[in-house]
């Protein structure tokens, strides 16, 4: 069973803000965002396994208000040139191509003039699908995978500026994520059979940002940890880098 989420009222709420606050009090803008997710070693689940892998390419919308924090929304596309999953007791694997979407909210507080106090909620849904090879039973074997990783997490930074252009952050959180992977395939030319993983868990995610200017561009880098409790611990990395594209 694939996992289906709809947050669309989620990017009302967070994209359009109410009416009673005065239009012109919100900053908008769109970013660019590339992100990248993978866990060290597959999740493993009554002896099935999945590989961890998400990411992409896309659009950040923002709408910024100086005392509500910053609302926004994303989406975009990623391609993993190698995915693999279980499937009749072996390993396939191959490339595979996807979609993703997501909101956000961040608040900072100012602690002094250098320091703030940062917290954010971000959430992201993964929609993965790939054509997988190997061999099953002795037997050639091709499957259509299909994957849903989402992730949602709520974390505390503590942000430093070096100058007005320079900041660092670093902070801790929580992660609530969930797997679904789903196999349907041919071994051979006639023997069909079907398989999932299923997997979610709340863990603690740990990351550090640095944001800087690049030819007059805020960039912001991230690097994000965490660990997801199966039958197995397994590490997640992540890379995360927005760059403003377009204030509106």
């Amino acid at each position: 069973m694939r996992m289906r989420i709809d947050v669309g009222l989620i990017f009302g709420l967070l994209i359009f803000p109410s009416l009673s606050i005065a239009e012109s009090a919100f900053d908008y803008s769109v970013s660019g965002i590339v992100t990248y997710s993978e866990a060290d070693e597959q999740v493993k689940v009554d002896g099935k396994s999945a590989s961890f892998r998400a990411g992409g390419a896309g659009l950040r919308f923002g709408a910024q208000h100086d005392q509500y924090g910053t609302f926004y929304g994303s989406f975009g596309a990623g391609y993993s040139p190698k995915e693999s999953a279980s499937y009749s007791g072996s390993v396939l694997s191959g490339p595979a191509h996807g979609y993703f979407y997501g909101a956000g909210y961040s608040y900072e507080h100012d602690l002094s003039l250098r320091y703030k106090l940062t917290f954010s909620t971000d959430y992201v849904a993964h929609d993965i699908t790939g054509d997988l090879e190997g061999e099953a039973l002795g037997l050639p074997t091709v499957a259509t995978i299909t994957s849903d990783v989402s992730m949602l997490d709520l974390a505390l930074a503590l942000r430093y500026s070096f100058s007005r252009d320079l900041h660092l952050s670093f902070g801790a959180g929580i992660r609530k994520w969930q797997l679904d992977a789903f196999a349907d395939g041919i071994i051979g030319d006639s023997i069909r059979a079907t398989t999932q993983v299923e997997a979610g868990g709340t863990d603690p995610l740990y990351f550090l940002s640095l944001e800087f200017d690049v030819m007059d561009i805020p960039v912001k880098a991230s690097y994000l940890r965490s660990e997801l409790s199966a039958d197995n611990s397994v590490v997640v990395h992540g890379l995360d880098f927005k760059f403003l594209l377009k204030d509106l």
